[in-house]
């Protein structure tokens, strides 16, 4: 576990310091990126392998589902109905 330092009497950063964190339009722009539906689709498109990857989940999912439907499928008309006598 680390331990945190807190300064006590710590100097004031310099005005050129502040107003270089002071940016509110990289901060609106950073967050229409991130957090919009066409930031996030923009994101995506861009990088191709997030977007590969996502189909490849997606993909996969569906493989999963439909699988288990036809091997249900396949077991149901191996099976012959057996005949009792009576």
């Amino acid at each position: 576990m680390t331990r945190i330092k807190v300064k006590i009497n710590a100097p004031m950063p310099g005005a050129e310091t502040i107003d270089k964190y002071r940016d509110f339009d990289r901060f609106m722009d950073n967050y229409r990126k991130y957090y919009s539906t066409e930031g996030i689709r923009d994101m995506l498109y861009k990088d191709r392998k997030k977007l590969v990857f996502i189909v490849i989940i997606i993909l996969f999912l569906m493989l999963l589902l439909f699988v288990d439907d036809i091997s249900k499928k396949e077991e149901d008309k191996n099976e012959t109905p057996v005949e009792q006598l009576d």
